[in-house]
This record gives C-alpha cells, sequence and structure tokens, in this order.
C-alpha cells in the first residue's frame, strides 16, 4: 500500500514539475506580449508595476523588490527616464540614497497599463468553465503559499 502512495506522489510530483515549468515559460511570454504592447521592457513594466499605489520608492526599495542588482536597476531607470516616465532625485533627508518619483505622464499611463493587465486575466479567465474560475484562482493562492513556504524553509 505503501508503494503505490509512493508511486502516486511521485506521478503528481513529476506532473507539477513539468506543469509549473511550462506555466513559468507561459506566463513570461504573456507578460513579454503585455509589455511590448506599452513599448516597454519586460523588466520596465515590472518596475512600472511597483509604483501601482506609490509615487515615490527608493532604488533599494526597487531592488529588493524586482530581485535584481543595482547595476540592473540603473539601466532599467536610465531607459523610464530617457521615456519621461521617471525623475531621479537625491533624497534630501540621506544624500546617500536616490528616490525615484513618478512623472506627471506616467501616472495616467500605469493607470492604463494596469487596467488593461487585469483586463488580459479576465479574458484568460473567460476561458476556463466559469464554475471552476474561483477554484482555480484559489488553487493558484495556494500554490504560491507552497512554494513560498518551500523557499522559506531551504
Amino acid at each position: 500500500m505503501e508503494n503505490i502512495k509512493t508511486a502516486n506522489s511521485q506521478k503528481l510530483a513529476e506532473s507539477m514539475s513539468v506543469l509549473t515549468c511550462e506555466l513559468a515559460r507561459t506566463c513570461s511570454e504573456k507578460e513579454n506580449y503585455f509589455a511590448s504592447m506599452f513599448n516597454l521592457t519586460p523588466a520596465e513594466f515590472k518596475c512600472l508595476k511597483l509604483f501601482n499605489e506609490k509615487s515615490m520608492m527608493s532604488i533599494k526599495e526597487i531592488a529588493y523588490y524586482m530581485s535584481i542588482t543595482p547595476g540592473r536597476i540603473t539601466h532599467i531607470l536610465t531607459s523610464l527616464e530617457n521615456k519621461k516616465f521617471i525623475t531621479r532625485k537625491i533624497d534630501p533627508k540621506d544624500k546617500r540614497n536616490v528616490q525615484v518619483h513618478l512623472t506627471g505622464k506616467s501616472i495616467p499611463f500605469i493607470k492604463n497599463l494596469n487596467e488593461n493587465h487585469i483586463k488580459i486575466h479576465e479574458e484568460i479567465l473567460e476561458r476556463i468553465d466559469p464554475d471552476k474560475r474561483e477554484l482555480v484562482v484559489s488553487l493558484m493562492g495556494d500554490l504560491l503559499h507552497a512554494l513560498k513556504d518551500w523557499f522559506q524553509t531551504k
């Protein structure tokens, strides 16, 4: 009986392995496609998404949330600055820190970006049986929680 449980568990884990890799790849393709619709790189899109509720963040915060190096952040911010979406200013309270501020142009742009990002996900949900949509979203949350929990133990 134990061997059957182990074999079943291994089959499920193998299926999950394949599905999570395919899901990650497909989600990455979706995000790349979406970013290109707004003439953004995927990194620029991810950076602007951080400003959904804020109009200013420090470079350290951005680097932390995006899990990338300060050098990579500089490249992304320079590009967003050239597109007139952000400005960088020295923190008046601590001259060692740089703050990133949204420009007037970027606020309606980010609002539109977020609305369209939600719309794409509505279109994806419409491809799922209506009776299963809430369950799918709930299980995605469970999976994300399990992955984060697993990572914390490593």
